[in-house]
């Protein structure tokens, strides 16, 4: 969620502000009187809420709690041991009015563990959100498996040690034992009943237990959607020096609440005054993607520029040249709702860079003109393929839940399962991708009939399976063992599966079979009845893929990647067909962008823009606190060619017992 959605995400207990002052040269502010007159103006030298403050909380924050697992097979967990985590489990037992708890955690039939759970609060998260939950045994555990249990609820909190907080002081990393923990802010409490997932969630190579039939991922666990927000989580927009008093403030909020309620979000205030900050909240026309509202925000002029002023011509002009398009259009969209008529004009031209700016900058603005030029965007263009989508799931309109609809059958694996997560953002309830919850654990979605078939599975933010096309099937003859209680099997030219699962009850096997049609989401409901879960799930699609016996290709993460803003603006500068960029951005491109990395300001000139082929910025550190997870490495070089599905980058965890992805706010492709 980090928050990290985004794809493309009250205030804090404590929010920690700049000590200090950044010494900036004084802006050249316009005089009101200028605005609109006939003197020739530099549009970069309007005074804008980006030259008077700097963005704040923009990193994700790292929660963690200690937690039960329950209803495991017997034999599956361990009595928790002695120590500082058993300690704190108890406590937070005790805090929901449990009164055995030693009887639980030392069931001498061994169907509970303790676990520790991880989550990452995106910037700008807002009360209510779900995040998707990492589950670990300590170290020192002897689980054997988390699959197939229920995670009870516990409380996320941030956490810090005696020993970080030193070494912090001193310069140094953490070393030797972590010393006292320091509680922090609660910031999410997890659901009840969460199904965790273990074992072959993550990629197609886990699929396969090793040789004694037991998988080490079954240690670690995910559960998607398995906590929600306790609190807001704001952005600040903190003064700069010589600008740092409340009149300043006060002045940056009514511009940013002026602008931002005449574009549609008239129930909830955007920014509020604080004597040298500005607390900032995300309008709901960019909730799936706050990085563009944080580059149009900081656009906003200071003083209202009329219509007909110089100012306005010039970005007109600006949009319409293909170097220029990019930037332009942020400033016309910076300027609210009377940009439309030029917007409209840029729909128009010839170029692929101008056309999908003026679309982009009019849906954002609530105005659906675009809406064809973004599908045929998505279709067309790769490298703008994921900023087209974002764009598209904006509005709950039938211009663009349309086009979404249409490019759910479009044979290029990202093309269709990114617009059907812009589908789901923009109306989850639309009967063209409405699904099935199956034993509540994983959904199902059946949609484009009619299309080539494709299955696909997701390993973050959601489990679920997407059936694309007219129906899939399971040809035998196979038998497909999953997990260690269940079987599939279908024989030879049999028009029906075969559904096994073998539990055993006091040391004596229970055998349940149950038969069903051949149709793949025929057999992932029955599945679900016997108690099978997404773990179940997913290793039947993969094993049934990897043996050949399914009638359609399967696709995990087909996620669009993208590219900031600023390498965008370099690549329009010197490849104005989109030729080069529509190669490059499979090579440099990302899942998905992080805040900090990718930066919230435009490049006040093209030839500043970022190279087209730099890599991202890494994030500040925010490991100070990590207690649950391993250090997060960095990332490897890519090799050329290599599939660019599930990308790694340098923010993202190892996928074993990491934060889950998805700490960037508002990202809808990719976590």
């Amino acid at each position: 969620m980090l928050r990290a959605s985004v794809l493309w995400g009250g205030l804090a207990a404590v929010a920690v502000l700049p000590t200090g002052c950044l010494n900036t040269p004084a802006e050249k502010v316009q005089g009101r009187s200028q605005i609109g007159s006939d003197e020739p103006i530099d549009p970069d030298a309007y005074a804008t809420v980006g030259s008077k403050t700097i963005p704040d909380n923009m990193g994700p924050v790292h929660v963690s709690g200690v937690a039960l697992v329950y209803r495991l097979p017997p034999g599956a967990g361990s009595h928790a041991p002695a120590g500082g985590w058993r300690t704190m489990l108890e406590t937070s037992l005790k805090k929901q009015g449990w009164t055995n708890i030693r009887d639980i955690l030392e069931d001498p039939t061994k169907t509970t563990s303790l676990v520790l759970v991880s989550a990452v609060i995106p910037p700008g998260a807002r009360k209510g959100e779900t995040l998707d939950l990492t589950v670990t045994v300590p170290e020192d555990s002897k689980t054997v498996s988390l699959r197939g249990g229920l995670l009870y609820p516990c409380e996320l909190t941030e956490y810090d040690t005696t020993s970080n907080i030193s070494a912090l002081a001193k310069g140094t990393a953490p070393s030797g034992p972590p010393g006292r923990l320091l509680l922090g802010k609660t910031w999410a409490r997890t659901v009840d009943k969460a199904a965790v997932v273990a074992g072959t969630y993550e990629s197609a190579e886990r699929a396969n237990p090793t040789v004694d039939g037991e998988e080490p991922t079954r240690r670690v666990g995910k559960v998607w959607a398995g906590a929600k927000v306790a609190d807001n989580r704001p952005y600040f927009y903190v003064l700069k020096a010589g600008d740092d008093n409340i009149r300043m403030a006060a002045e940056v909020a009514e511009r940013l609440n002026a602008t931002f309620h005449a574009n549609g979000d008239p129930g909830r205030k955007v920014a509020e005054a604080q004597p040298k900050a500005i607390v900032v909240n995300v309008p709901h026309a960019y909730r799936h993607n706050h990085h563009r509202f944080l580059l149009v925000s900081r656009q906003v002029p200071m003083i209202p520029v009329a219509p007909g002023s110089i100012y306005r011509e010039k970005l007109a002009a600006e949009l319409l040249d293909p170097a220029t398009c990019l930037v332009a259009a942020v400033k016309l969209e910076a300027l609210g709702g009377d940009s439309r008529r030029p917007l409209r004009v840029g729909l128009e031209s010839p170029s692929p860079w101008v056309r999908f700016a003026a679309a982009e900058a009019l849906t954002y603005l609530g105005h659906t003109d675009g809406a064809e030029v973004l599908a045929k965007t998505v279709e067309e263009h790769p490298a703008l393929r994921a900023h087209a989508l974002k764009a598209l799931a904006v509005m709950d309109d039938a211009a663009c839940t349309d086009r979404l609809t249409d490019l759910l059958g479009n044979p290029d694996p990202q093309v269709r399962y990114g617009a059907f997560i812009a589908l789901r953002l923009a109306d989850e309830q639309h009967p063209a991708i409405r699904g099935t919850l199956l034993n509540d654990s994983f959904h199902v979605h059946r949609v484009a009939a009619g299309s080539p078939g494709m299955v696909h599975v997701a390993s973050d933010r959601r489990s679920e399976i997407v059936v694309f096309g007219d129906s899939v099937k399971l040809r035998g003859p196979f038998t497909l063992p999953l997990g260690t209680e269940f079987t599939v099997s279908v024989p030879a030219n049999g028009p029906e599966a075969k559904v096994s699962r073998i539990v055993r009850v006091k040391g004596q096997p229970d055998v349940k079979e149950v038969t069903c049609p051949t149709d793949l989401t025929a057999v992932l409901a029955t599945v679900a009845r016997l108690g099978g879960g997404y773990g179940e799930a997913v290793e039947l699609v993969r094993r049934a893929d990897n043996a050949q016996v399914m009638t359609a290709a399967l696709a995990q993460d087909a996620i669009p990647r993208q590219l900031s803003v600023q390498q965008l603006a370099n690549f329009a500068r010197l490849d104005p067909t989109l030729v080069k960029a529509d190669v490059e951005v499979a090579r440099v491109g990302a899942s998905s962008l992080e805040l900090e990395a990718a930066g919230v300001d435009l490049p006040a000139d093209p030839s500043e823009a970022r190279p087209a082929d730099a890599p991202v910025r890494a994030p500040l550190s925010r490991e100070p606190g990590r207690l649950f997870g391993p250090r997060q490495p960095a990332a490897p070089a890519q090799a050329e060619g290599l599939s660019p599905v599930v990308p790694t980058t340098a923010t993202e965890p190892a996928p074993a017992a990491a934060a889950p992805r998805g700490t960037n706010p508002g990202t809808v492709f990719g976590r």
